[in-house]
C-alpha cells in the first residue's frame, strides 16, 4: 500500500454533478484502503458546499492558491501517487503542473455540453491538452470528442441499504441553465396541472422561470444534499438538452426513484425502457407527458417493483464495487507510464447485500 495519497483536483464554487462524483470517488477510494485527498484549485467562499460531506466521511481536503505555481508546489511537497483532475480548468492546469513535477495524471471528462464563448474555448483547450494524461470519458458521446485515447468508464454512486416507499412528486434536480432544460420541465408541468412538480436547484434561469408562476411547481432552491428529499420524490424527470452521465440520475435510481428523460449522453445506456424508467425522443414533450401520466397511474406495487429494478441496475453496473476496479486500472497505467511502481491492491470491497437482485428480470412496464 502506498503512503502517497491520490490527489483529486477540481476547480469549483458550488455543488453539482462533478462535485458529487468527486465525493463518491474519494469515499470509494478511502473505503477500499487507498489514501485520497480532495484539492480545490482555489477558494471562492468561506466554505465549499462539499465540505460537510467530506468532513463527515473523514476525507482530507485542502484549498490551493488558484494558480499554476501553487499547484506545482503542492505536488512537489505532497508527492501524491497521482493527480486525478475533474473539469476543464482543473484538467488544463493539472496536466501542466503534473508534467512539470513528473506526477502521473489522470483526467475525467464529464461535460456533455460543449459550451459557448470562453467556456467553449476552455473546453477545447481541455481536449487538446488531453495528450498529457490518461483519460476517462463518462459517456460514448464525450469519448467521441478530441480526447486522447479515452477509457470509457461510467459514473457511480453509493447505494443505501434501506430506502423508503416511493413518494409522489415529479422532480427536476440540477442547475437552472439552458443545457439542463428547466424551461422544458415547466412546460411539461403546464401540460399536467393536476400533478405535483418540484424543481431543485439554482442558476441563471431561476428568476425567469419563477416569473412564469406555474401553480403546480414548487421551487425548492439549491439544497446541500438530496438525501433527505428523495423520500418525497416518485419520479425524476430530466429534460436536458445535453448530458454526460448525470450523477443525479444515478442517485435517484440508487434511492429507488425511476427516471424519465430524453435519450442524451449516457442516459440511453442507463435506462431500460419500462424496467427502470423511460426515455422520450428529444424535445417530444407530448410523448414525455403521456409517459409521465402512465407512470402516475401505475399501482403502488408496480412502482415498488420499478424502484427495486432501479436499485439493482445501480448495484450491478454503477456502484463503486462495479466501477472502481476500472478506475484503478487507469491509475496503474498512468503510474507505470511514468516509470513508477504500482503499490499492491487492497482487497475488494464486499458486495452490496442487494447485489444481483432483479438482474435477470425481463418483465418491463409500459
Amino acid at each position: 500500500m502506498s503512503d502517497h495519497p491520490i490527489a483529486i483536483l477540481l476547480d469549483s464554487r458550488q455543488a453539482g454533478g462533478i462535485e458529487s462524483h468527486v465525493y463518491q470517488l474519494g469515499k470509494a477510494l478511502k473505503n477500499s484502503g487507498w489514501p485520497a485527498e480532495v484539492w480545490f484549485f482555489q477558494k471562492y467562499q468561506n466554505e465549499h458546499p462539499l465540505e460537510p460531506a467530506l468532513t463527515d466521511s473523514a476525507i482530507h481536503f485542502r484549498y490551493l492558491s488558484g494558480n499554476l505555481a501553487g499547484l506545482i508546489s503542492a505536488l512537489k511537497d505532497t508527492q501524491p501517487l497521482l493527480l486525478h483532475s475533474h473539469g476543464y480548468k482543473a484538467g488544463i492546469f493539472g496536466r501542466l503542473a503534473a508534467v512539470i513535477s513528473r506526477t502521473p495524471v489522470v483526467s475525467t471528462f464529464h461535460n456533455g455540453d460543449p459550451g459557448e464563448g470562453m467556456v467553449r474555448l476552455y473546453s477545447l483547450l481541455d481536449q487538446l491538452t488531453s495528450l498529457m494524461s490518461e483519460n476517462i470519458a463518462i459517456s460514448e458521446e464525450i469519448a467521441k470528442r478530441w480526447i486522447s485515447a479515452p477509457h470509457r468508464i461510467d459514473n457511480f454512486v453509493t447505494v443505501p441499504e434501506h430506502y423508503p416507499p416511493p413518494g409522489k412528486a415529479i422532480a427536476f434536480v440540477g442547475r437552472l441553465s439552458h443545457e439542463k432544460g428547466p424551461d422544458l420541465f415547466l412546460q411539461l408541468a403546464k401540460h399536467l396541472p393536476h400533478l405535483p412538480f418540484r424543481l431543485y436547484g439554482s442558476g441563471p434561469m431561476e428568476k425567469i422561470l419563477q416569473k412564469q408562476q406555474v401553480n403546480n411547481v414548487m421551487f425548492m432552491g439549491q439544497v446541500q444534499s438530496m438525501e433527505a428529499h428523495w423520500r418525497d420524490i416518485g419520479l425524476l424527470c430530466m429534460t436536458s438538452r445535453f448530458e454526460g452521465l448525470p450523477m443525479v440520475a444515478l442517485e435517484a435510481m440508487a434511492h429507488g426513484v425511476p427516471v424519465l428523460s430524453f435519450p442524451v449522453g449516457g442516459l440511453p445506456d442507463l435506462i431500460v425502457q419500462g424496467f427502470n424508467g423511460w426515455t422520450s425522443p428529444v424535445g417530444d414533450l407530448d410523448g414525455m407527458s403521456n409517459l409521465l401520466q402512465f407512470w402516475y397511474s401505475l399501482p403502488e406495487a408496480v412502482k415498488w417493483q420499478l424502484g427495486e429494478a432501479c436499485i439493482a441496475t445501480v448495484i450491478n453496473k454503477y456502484s463503486s464495487q462495479a466501477i472502481l476496479p476500472g478506475i484503478l486500472d487507469v491509475y496503474q497505467q498512468a503510474v507505470q507510464a511514468k516509470g513508477y511502481d504500482w503499490p499492491n491492491l487492497p482487497k475488494a470491497s464486499p458486495a452490496h447485500p442487494l447485489a444481483k437482485k432483479n438482474q435477470d428480470r425481463s418483465q418491463t412496464v409500459g
